[in-house]
This record gives C-alpha cells, sequence and structure tokens, in this order.
C-alpha cells in the first residue's frame, strides 16, 4: 500500500494516522485493529 492509497481509503485523520504507522511497521496488525475498535466502536452505555 502507498502513502496515496492510504489517504483515499482511510476515513479520518486519526485512521490515515493509524495505517501509516501500519504501513511503516511502527504498529503491528493486532495492535491496529484493537485501536481501530476502540476508535470507532460504539461506546456501551453505562446503565
Amino acid at each position: 500500500m502507498y502513502p496515496e492509497v492510504i489517504r483515499k481509503m482511510a476515513f479520518s485523520k486519526e485512521h490515515k494516522d493509524l495505517l501509516l504507522k501500519l504501513y511503516n511497521k511502527e504498529i503491528t496488525r493486532r495492535e491496529y485493529d484493537r485501536l481501530v475498535q476502540l476508535l470507532y466502536r460504539p461506546a456501551k452505555e453505562a446503565n
């Protein structure tokens, strides 16, 4: 994946930063998946 492609497929600045870190091997795929889940998964509401 090239950085131009990453810019096009990212759906936010935070996501783009994570994709670039993954591309540059600064984080693992497992870390990427966990961070994306934390960023974009709706938080469970407290009762």
